[in-house]
């Protein structure tokens, strides 16, 4: 099934045919709650036994839940994908699930997409169509611009207007000029929400002084108002169930996108559940902890069938559930001894491959070397496969170790010699900007000494103020 958000929903809402333009919005919360019963029927616990689907409804929630951030702030989620693909369970038989797939195109009604999302999944749509939704922007249809002139009724005039931001903002695309279009949108942004950032952090010492936790992250896509409602949610389940919750004791608590415990050993909550089903994980997380001791055992197992190489994590891997990991080292571990059954390593190995990491995935990851020199594959790689990868991929291995082993420590002097001159409040980056490409930009950046004092700086593929305030820009921005 095809659900195709086509651009006439953006010429009927953003473009009224004469007069005024306005545009409307819901809330966060009131986004979450309408969308609620459709987390239920492709939330990623349900696919426990059949990992491709559950790979699939993973990949599409955090790309869904980035689309839905662009949308309330009349942006463009240039790392979205085109087309959306969801599992659902077939209501007659459990082994059998209908995909769905959204198809994603550019509109600002919000409720709009929601509905159309709750469709495709025959879910009702009552409680979208009782929300009333507020104007946030309006603007007359008076336009000069490029010699053309158009006043009051024109039908075409706010599609002109439309075409002449698009026109602008690419303009605008160089550093300078962007930093100069959007920082007082930047910090109008930051210093509306401050007040919510005290309150998460009260929500955030209480609860962990309460709980005796660790620490609360904060791991998901949706803003800081989202945020603030799953630590609300987390206290009224503390209120009435802590005696249960003394399982998350001296634990990190991470609030994602999915729920488990981590390879790390933290507690993950899935930010779309209800409290009940929060609670009844929480109950059998010692399930999930007797996963986690034999986590050693099962690298150890997959480290001797290739010569004692290193079973690593990725650098800035994504949070995993550690059962679903146990499962991918057995899958590699058995393709592994198949493989020896009927053949010998390599002549061209080393007795040892102490000296390399590899980094086993998802069934759907990739088989590459990472910028940092860590083999990295899928779980299920065939055996044959694997080894003719790492036979003929040694040297590059090799030679991107070494390289990030001097470029950790540059990367790390020039980010706080970056904070330091521009004054900013923090700087961070996506986990794709590797070691050379974030020196490139710090350099850049610290040669160019551009106005961005007080800032929330983050380093990525595309220029964007977040709800929050945060300055996404390219690595490979350019100055003027």
């Amino acid at each position: 099934m095809y659900l195709n958000l086509s651009t006439n929903c953006l010429h009927r809402k953003c473009f009224g045919s004469f007069g005024l333009n306005i545009i409307r919005t819901i809330t966060s919360a009131q986004i979450a709650t309408a969308l609620r019963p459709f987390y239920f029927v492709v939330h990623p616990d349900l696919f426990g036994r059949h990992p491709e689907e559950r790979s699939t409804n993973e990949e599409s929630l955090k790309h869904l839940s980035a689309h839905l951030e662009a949308l309330q702030n009349q942006r463009v989620s240039s790392s979205s994908p085109r087309i959306l693909s969801f599992y659902l369970r077939d209501s007659n038989r459990k082994d059998k699930f209908k995909l769905i797939r959204i198809h994603i195109e550019q509109t600002s009604d919000v409720k709009f997409f929601i509905k159309k999302i709750l469709e495709s999944c025959s879910l009702s749509t009552d409680y979208v169509n009782k929300i009333k939704s507020a104007p946030i922007k309006k603007t007359t249809n008076v336009f000069t611009g490029g010699g053309d002139t158009f006043h009051g009724a024109s039908p075409f005039a706010d599609e002109y207007e439309y075409y002449q931001r698009i026109k602008k903002t690419r303009q605008e695309k160089t550093l300078k000029g962007w930093l100069q279009a959007n920082l007082s949108l930047a910090h109008e942004r930051s210093d509306s929400l401050a007040d919510l950032r005290e309150d998460v952090e009260r929500l955030e010492k209480s609860l962990s002084r309460r709980l005796k936790l660790k620490s609360i992250q904060y791991d998901c896509g949706w803003n800081v108002e989202h945020y603030r409602g799953c630590l609300k949610s987390l206290e009224r389940l503390a209120n009435m169930h802590e005696k249960e919750l003394k399982q998350l004791e001296d634990r990190n608590l991470v609030f994602a996108l999915i729920s488990g415990v981590s390879l790390e050993g933290d507690v993950m909550l899935f930010t779309g559940d209800v409290q009940r089903n929060w609670l009844d994980f929480i109950k059998n997380i010692s399930k999930q902890d007797d996963y986690l001791k034999l986590i050693p055992s099962y690298e150890s197992a997959l480290s001797q069938v290739l010569r004692e190489i290193r079973i690593a994590r990725r650098k800035f891997m994504p949070k995993a559930q550690v059962v679903h990991y146990a499962s991918q080292l057995t899958k590699v571990t058995t393709s592994m001894l198949d493989y020896l059954t009927f053949h010998k390593y390599p002549k061209s190995w080393p007795d040892t491959l102490k000296d390399f990491e590899i980094v086993i995935e998802s069934e759907a990851g990739p088989l590459m070397v990472s910028p940092t020199g860590q083999f990295i594959a899928p779980s299920t790689c065939p055996g044959s496969i694997l080894v003719d990868f790492l036979s003929t991929h040694m040297d590059e291995a090799t030679q991107k170790m070494e390289e990030y082993k001097t470029n950790k420590y540059i990367e790390r002097e020039l980010h706080q010699q970056c904070v330091s001159e521009l004054h900013l409040k923090t700087l961070t980056k996506d986990d794709s900007i590797d070691p050379n490409k974030m020196i490139e930009c710090l350099k850049n950046l610290i040669k160019a000494q551009v106005e961005c004092s007080n800032v929330i700086l983050h380093i990525t593929h595309y220029y964007s103020v977040l709800a929050d305030g945060t300055v996404c820009i390219p690595w490979d921005w350019t100055l003027e």
